[in-house]
């Protein structure tokens, strides 16, 4: 076997084992089977509201309604977002059980540097 066959399958082995430790350091939040619904509107360049508490182990469900004048979305840091929402429409972001706090932003040009930024907040636990 070649050097650089050997060191590909090693960077493959390391980067499995990473990813598996990552995985295992992650906290096991239990499901409490409750939904927190929330609706997220924009007012300039924020998003209304831009806090949202949610109990821990609470599923959050957001309809993000596009009040603005310009196309948005709201992505968040734990993989859940929208597609980009054109003014007057919305869309429904199903963000997963909630067991940490979860920032979320608009990726649309700077809107985040303008203050399009919101937070989820884990209440209790």
């Amino acid at each position: 076997m070649s050097f650089r066959a050997q060191l590909s399958k090693a960077g493959a082995l390391a980067a499995s084992l990473l990813l598996l430790s990552a995985c295992a350091a992650e906290p096991s939040i239990a499901p409490t089977g409750a939904v927190t619904e929330v609706t997220v509107t924009v007012a300039g360049m924020q998003y209304v509201p831009d806090t949202i508490e949610v109990p821990v182990g609470n599923e959050l469900v957001i309809t993000f309604e596009n009040t603005g004048d310009v196309v948005h979305d709201l992505v968040l840091d734990n993989g859940a977002g929208s597609m980009q929402v054109f003014p007057g429409q919305a869309e429904v972001i199903k963000a997963g059980v909630i067991g940490a706090e979860v920032e979320g932003w608009c990726t649309i040009g700077n809107h985040r540097a303008m203050g399009m930024e919101l937070t989820v907040i884990a209440v209790g636990g």
